[in-house]
């Protein structure tokens, strides 16, 4: 089961080549909204890719819920452990 930094990383990865966003500006309180003006779809093409990558699936209410990088990240460790 990858760690924590590991998924962040490969969030970070997903994030620049889904969003052109530079890994350096992607922390846990980076809020992605206010801080990288991405939207709903945005937010869909991330999901798609990180579920693919990980093999899971994200619930719909729980991907409204999510503001900042570090919610991403947290959310889908939790995932991966509860697919273990």
């Amino acid at each position: 089961m990858p760690s924590r930094d590991e998924i962040a990383g490969t969030v970070r990865e997903i994030f620049q080549s889904t969003l052109k966003i530079e890994p350096d500006k992607l922390k846990d309180e980076t809020r992605l909204s206010d801080d990288l003006s991405l939207d709903s779809l945005d937010m869909v093409e991330v999901v798609y890719e990180l579920e693919d990558r990980f093999d899971v699936q994200i619930p719909e209410d729980k991907i409204t819920e999510i503001r900042t990088f570090g919610e991403v990240v947290d959310g889908l460790h939790g995932a991966v452990e509860a697919k273990d």
